[in-house]
Order: C-alpha cells, then sequence, then structure tokens
C-alpha cells in the first residue's frame, strides 16, 4: 500500500520502539484524537434528541486510562471511548476509539497504528496472556497513521471488562514483531458510560 502522502519516510517514525520487541509507554494520554475522530465519525453512537447531562452541548470524562467524549451536532448525541498513548518524544504510537454497537453489548471503532509496519501481515489481538486472535487486516493508511477497523461482539467485550491488557500484535516492515499494550483500566465504565449516555436520551 502507497504511503507516500506521509509527511516523512515510514521507516524514519519507527526509530523509537524498533530496538525491543514489546512497546513500553513512559506515558499514557487518554484523549479523543480529532485526526483520529473524524475517521470513524460514521460509526459513532447516535440517537434521536440531545440527552446530554443537563442538557450540555459536550461532555468529557476520564474513565482510568480511557476517556469518554460526545457532542451533540444536529440536536443527535454522538459518544466515543478513546484511548491514544504516545512516546517519550512526544510522537503517537497508538489510538483506539470505541463506541457501542447496535446490540449495546458490542464494540465498533477504529484502531489507529504507525507507519513502517508489514500492511500484508495485518495485526492480531491477545487479551493478557492468552491465545492471539484471528488476523485482522489494515483497511488504509493516512497521514494519521494506518488504520484498522474494529468490531468487538458481546462475547469479545465481555472478556475486556474482565482484562489487564488487549496486546495489538503486529509485524514492523524488516520482519520484526512489535507488541503494543492497550490498557484495559476503566474499560468496562468507559463502555458503559458510553451506551447509557446514547440510551438515556
Amino acid at each position: 500500500m502507497n504511503t507516500a502522502s506521509a509527511a516523512e519516510d515510514p521507516r524514519r517514525r519507527l526509530h523509537f520502539f524498533l530496538p525491543t520487541k514489546t512497546i513500553t509507554m513512559s506515558r499514557i494520554r487518554s484523549g479523543l484524537s480529532a485526526t483520529t475522530a473524524v475517521v470513524i465519525s460514521t460509526s459513532m453512537a447516535f440517537a434521536q434528541e440531545t440527552g446530554l447531562p443537563g442538557n450540555a452541548s459536550s461532555l468529557r470524562e476520564g474513565h482510568g486510562d480511557w476517556q469518554v467524549a460526545c457532542k451533540v451536532p444536529g440536536g443527535s448525541v454522538r459518544c466515543v471511548m478513546s484511548q491514544t498513548q504516545v512516546s517519550e518524544n512526544r510522537q503517537r504510537v497508538l489510538s483506539i476509539e470505541l463506541t457501542g454497537a447496535g446490540d449495546s453489548s458490542a464494540a465498533r471503532g477504529a484502531l489507529v497504528l504507525p507507519f513502517g509496519l508489514d500492511l500484508a501481515s495485518g495485526i492480531t489481538y491477545r487479551l493478557d496472556e492468552g491465545s492471539a486472535g484471528a488476523i485482522q487486516p489494515f483497511r488504509t493508511c493516512l497521514p494519521a497513521g494506518c488504520i484498522v477497523d474494529v468490531a468487538f461482539d458481546a462475547g469479545t467485550v465481555a472478556s475486556l471488562r474482565d482484562g489487564n491488557q488487549l496486546n495489538v500484535i503486529a509485524t514492523a516492515d524488516g520482519g520484526q514483531e512489535l507488541i503494543f499494550s492497550v490498557s484495559l483500566s476503566g474499560f468496562s465504565s468507559a463502555y458503559d458510560r458510553v451506551v447509557a449516555l446514547v440510551e438515556d436520551e
């Protein structure tokens, strides 16, 4: 896949994590990234009328390592839960944004990873020390990074509620395995809050 639109050579953007096999973040910042919000804007949770507490036009809350953010464009509530991780030199390493799916027990959204990965290999998920799941393909690469569509069924969401971290396993362009760890601290309360804000409107 052509990523020539990136501002720099993708391989250069891997310099901060290629020496090790497991990515260890010195800082985790939970937040709604404006760029990645655009990526999944069509899959956010929708309601028909304004339903935020106090008839507010927006809301932002912290839930452990996750953040819940809602807006009310055109009278419809849109809520998303997100986590963003950055490296010591403030480069974004990972961003994940989720919202409830149709049955209020599943989740969908997008995962954004850095350039310099072997896109043909896709990624796999591993919850804590469990087994790796099926290969998930990359959808595309944008200036913000390379995107994987996320679709967790009800069973997966239930497992994530009880887990400590979701490991995202990718392959660097040179063949080295890379593991990005997503903290699940606050996942359960953030998910419940997103669902409740939409259902309660």
